[in-house]
């Protein structure tokens, strides 16, 4: 996806048709190349970047995981930075490509439209099984307890009994990111890889890579966690491989 075309227009068709493809794949992520990206994009931001990047086999279980680490971490998750590492530097690339009007800011339009037809529902679907699924850690099902400990065993010394007392209920998950669906994403990606507005959207070229290569994603100062993509979707649900099942 790195042509520039002498038609936006079709060019624009085209290009919606294979990021809506790619929403559909359930590829196993490259995580070193992600975890660099990660530190490309927080870098970029200039933020430092984050000292623990925590990969999580479902959005639930990245729910969870962002709940208990700070209470068994051995140092402070920091702020979110989700303003810093996403929302401001997309605002400061649409304000350099000057795509406010015109031609370009059309074609932009109606590539985020697209990708919100296709994406709006399952948006909805995966908010709406998190808010079911906010049951006191003790209640969770064993799998997802087993998840979760197993996750930031890797990053903390901590056991299950202790996670499992230490968080009842999980945090808010508003200020996810989601990858390749996040407002934004398709239409500086198409400015850049397209059009050829190279230099205007520099400052977020780690960071679209890294939309493109993630399911979902919550930034802290520095804690980054990463949820994996669903290894299977079908007309039913989308399932993940810690057994979370994502109705639609």
């Amino acid at each position: 996806m790195n042509t520039i075309t002498d038609n936006p227009t079709a060019a624009a068709r085209r290009f919606l048709h294979v990021w809506t493809t790619m929403l559909g794949l359930t590829d196993r992520p490259d995580r070193p190349r992600v975890e660099q990206l990660v530190k490309d994009a927080y870098r970029a931001a200039g933020l430092p970047h984050p000292r623990h990047i925590i990969w999580c086999a479902s959005p639930l279980t990245m729910a969870w995981a962002r709940s208990v680490f700070p209470l068994v971490a051995d140092t402070p998750v920091g702020q979110s930075v989700t303003d810093q590492l996403v929302h401001g530097p997309m605002q400061r690339a649409r304000t350099a490509a000057r795509v406010g009007t015109g031609e370009l800011a059309t074609l932009c339009g109606e590539l985020e439209r697209g990708v919100l037809a296709v994406t709006k529902a399952r948006e909805q679907a995966l908010w709406d099984a998190l808010v079911r699924d906010d049951l006191p850690f003790p209640d969770q099902p064993s799998w997802i307890k087993g998840t979760v400990a197993g996750t930031l065993t890797l990053h903390a010394q901590c056991k299950a009994a202790e996670a499992m007392a230490a968080a009842p209920r999980y945090q808010g998950i508003g200020d996810a990111v989601l990858g390749a669906m996040t407002p934004g994403t398709i239409a500086l990606s198409f400015l850049r890889r397209r059009i050829g507005l190279v230099a205007e959207t520099q400052g977020v070229a780690p960071l679209l890579d890294l939309l493109t290569e993630i399911h979902m994603l919550i930034a802290h100062a520095n804690v980054c966690y990463i949820s994996e993509p669903p290894v299977l979707i079908d007309e039913q649900a989308a399932y993940y491989v810690d057994g979370w099942e994502l109705g639609r």
